[in-house]
């Protein structure tokens, strides 16, 4: 088995921020930053499984710095870690040498029925600093592991994980040729943007906005615990449920699921995570949230979810 060191597997990608790209404020969207992100990782998994490579999960995903109009975007990815199918991938993506976002990706290599295979490549840490990521990227899939243990059972819960709240929106998509990488499974960092846009509807919908100044936006700043169940291919149709879970002085947690139904009718549980939002203003400084107080059994249980996940509470 070949091996190879962190170094080896770096890839390096390069944008100009568009105006479509941009929001209210000419910065650039959170799902078009995430597309970036997610699409260099892949690029870097490549190297190393040589073969068909699928998004299986995303997390720590920070946002630090806005980006705007017009601005070039250097993306950075190198495996830190390959297990017997799948690959770990530290991204990072920086605007005039500040870093700006960062995110680890797993990314699992798969046969022409998408099944998981082995990878036949493996990656070392030779200096102190290659060494320290691999240990660290090997606790990280621990604890990756045992949120996904129920893998399987997870992939057949269909359920709306949304009933229960006030605050809560579904969108419908069908999957098309441009949705996908190769015309079979769509995109990774697509259906991420839009995840994220959905994101961004409900909470401007919970602040009323109404394209005034006094109004403001709202921006991504993190996504947390995202995992993929099941692959969606072309021709399916994709449920994007989404719910207000937490809203703090100026952020909100929005809960984010999404089912695959394919032509035939039959369901699958894509992902579920939660993306983060901060309110600013049109300067881009973070204002007040409306007030939330939540109402409802489901709406009392996951805000103290989002508590404990924020570290608010135990």
């Amino acid at each position: 088995m070949q091996s190879l060191r962190i170094l080896d597997t770096i890839v390096e990608t390069y944008s100009i921020v568009h105006y479509e790209q941009t929001n209210f404020m000419n910065r650039m969207h959170g799902g078009d930053m995430l597309f970036l992100l997610v699409e260099t990782g892949m690029l870097s998994a490549i190297k190393i499984s040589r073969g068909t490579t699928l998004l299986a999960s995303i997390d720590d995903v920070v946002f630090k710095k806005a980006v705007r109009l017009g601005d070039i975007i250097k993306v950075k990815a190198e495996v830190v870690y390959v297990g017997n199918t799948s690959a770990e991938v530290e991204i990072r993506a920086f605007d005039k040498g500040e870093e700006v976002v960062s995110a680890y990706a797993t990314y699992v290599k798969v046969d022409d029925l998408l099944r998981p295979i082995p990878i036949n490549v493996k990656v070392e840490g030779i200096s102190e600093e290659e060494i320290k990521k691999v240990e660290e990227a090997k606790k990280r899939r621990e604890i990756r592991i045992s949120r996904i243990k129920d893998r399987q059972k997870m992939r057949f819960y269909v359920e709306d994980p949304t009933e229960g709240l006030r605050f809560r929106i579904t969108t419908s998509i069908y999957v098309s040729p441009n949705l996908t990488y190769d015309g079979k499974i769509m995109s990774g960092g697509k259906l991420l943007k839009l995840m994220d846009d959905i994101g961004g509807v409900i909470l401007l919908n919970y602040i009323g906005y109404d394209n005034k100044p006094d109004s403001g936006g709202v921006v991504t700043v993190a996504v947390k615990g995202l995992s993929f169940y099941s692959p969606i291919r072309i021709n399916d149709i994709i449920h994007i449920r989404a719910g207000i879970v937490y809203v703090g002085n100026t952020s909100a947690d929005v809960m984010i699921n999404v089912i695959r139904e394919d032509l035939n009718g039959f369901k699958e549980h894509v992902a579920t995570a939660y993306f983060t939002y901060v309110r600013v203003n049109y300067q881009g400084k973070p204002i007040k949230m409306p007030e939330y107080n939540p109402e409802t059994e489901k709406e009392k249980s996951l805000y103290q979810e989002a508590l404990v996940r924020r570290g608010l509470a135990k």
